[in-house]
């Protein structure tokens, strides 16, 4: 977050507090004195963070953020499976998709 120091803060709350704007009982001041704020979004929760000064969350200087965990990645392919097929050539790897789109092209010209 950027803001005038002087001016703003970064404050985080619950749900009602941002709902209301209410900077009583922070859960967390993401203030550091400079204006130029990180707050770490490192925990899978929904983040209420306002500025609790200045009257900028009436304003709308407020946001909600919710942190997911990333989805499982899918199961790899089987080595033998058709789809996955390829042609070394001259060192490079072409997957076997890339020699039907170019056919394609070749017979539509």
């Amino acid at each position: 977050f950027v803001y005038e120091r002087n001016q703003y803060n970064v404050i985080e709350v619950n749900e009602t507090s941002y709902i209301s704007c209410n900077a009583e009982n922070p859960i967390a001041n993401w203030s550091r004195g400079a204006g130029r704020d990180l707050v770490p979004l490192n925990v899978t929760k929904r983040y209420y963070l306002i500025s609790g000064s200045g009257g900028g969350c009436y304003g709308g200087m407020k946001l909600d953020v919710l942190v997911e965990k990333p989805p499982l990645a899918p199961a790899e392919a089987p080595a033998n499976n058709s789809a996955r097929r390829a042609f070394a050539v001259s060192g490079f790897v072409i997957p076997v998709a890339v020699f039907a789109a170019i056919g394609t092209l070749l017979n539509f010209f």
